[in-house]
């Protein structure tokens, strides 16, 4: 597909003034920077068409990104730090489909926030990472109370989706990427995973919608504090899946920071061994993503043995590991 047609045909839906165009990058989505030249406003130009079709899924429905937007549309009324507000086109839609080559895309166009992509570095103090727990409490927060319309859909993060990710891994087995006795030790991992997750109760406090891909790539520092970016992933889920993304983010022994930044918000008991489970799942996204790029390979077999040792094999064997990550 032309995308260099797709995105000139986008942008005249828009009432942009002399755009100025970069690419940003092609992962579940093909982004864009729009900066206009005199004015200096800036957009995010989203084209949701993922890199590869094992990526592809409800999320990239017409439904589904306008269910996302709706949502940020929300919690942009409601949160003291910057949201990436949706830009209606001409028609005053959210939502923008073109047709490229027989095929239907589409696209929407976010307001930017200023800011730097946070890092490593930027979640090694207590203070901070206590903060960043605040952070994604008050998302849930908002989330316990936004109420779905009739047509909201986006993705579900539960049995269904983690046995889809196994899936895609036991592709990787099956390609030689993956060693067929790390797999088996992949399988159980799952099934463990899976036994914990069915005697989860769905509750208010417990299941809502979420953000589903906290990455320092999707935490930006802004002056008045930390912002998340990109719901593109974003659906119904646990809320302990999120907590979880964020734990990875940090050193084991400021995790407690984390979780009590969070409970300031929230008040209710985090279960460690709840957490085990989907940190271990959004490294094996991770992994299940990888494995439809060639070029990573390589990566994926050295670094699997390791994940299987000294992390997988100890949590099948009943050891806590929430700290060792």
């Amino acid at each position: 597909m032309d995308y260099t047609k797709c995105f000139k045909e986008v942008l005249l839906k828009y009432s942009f003034i002399d755009p100025f165009v970069e690419l940003i990058r092609h992962n579940e989505n093909i982004t864009y920077k729009v900066t206009e030249k005199y004015s200096g406003d800036t957009y995010l130009l989203r084209m949701h068409k993922p890199i590869t079709k094992n990526m592809q899924g409800v999320h990239n429905t017409r439904e589904a990104v306008q269910s996302e937007l709706e949502y940020l549309l929300a919690w942009s009324s409601h949160s003291e730090l910057p949201v990436q507000i949706p830009v209606p086109n001409l028609n005053g839609e959210l939502v923008t489909t073109v047709v490229i080559e027989h095929e239907e895309v589409h696209c929407s166009v976010l307001k930017w926030i200023f800011g730097e992509i946070m890092s490593k570095q930027d979640l090694n103090s207590e203070g901070t990472v206590r903060t960043f727990g605040t952070r994604i409490a008050y998302l849930h927060q908002f989330s316990m109370r936004y109420q779905q319309g009739s047509s909201f859909i986006r993705p579900e993060y539960e049995i269904e989706w983690t046995n889809t990710m196994l899936s895609k891994l036991r592709s990787g087995e099956e390609m030689g990427i993956i060693a067929t006795k790390d797999f088996y030790i992949l399988e159980n991992t799952f099934s463990l995973i899976n036994d914990r997750i069915k005697i989860l109760s769905k509750t208010m406090e417990t299941w809502g919608f979420i953000h589903a891909d906290i990455n320092y790539s999707n935490l930006i520092l802004t002056p008045k504090g930390i912002s998340f970016i990109d719901f593109g992933l974003s659906g119904s889920g646990y809320y302990a899946m999120d907590i979880a993304m964020g734990a990875l983010l940090t050193e084991g022994e400021l995790r407690n920071a984390l979780l009590a930044g969070y409970t300031t918000i929230i008040s209710r008991k985090i279960d460690t061994e709840q957490l085990e489970g989907f940190i271990f799942l959004a490294i094996f996204a991770y992994y299940a993503f990888l494995v439809s790029n060639q070029d990573k390979h390589m990566w994926i077999r050295k670094q699997m043995p390791d994940l299987i040792e000294n992390y997988c094999k100890p949590f099948l064997n009943g050891e806590a590991v929430f700290y060792s990550f």
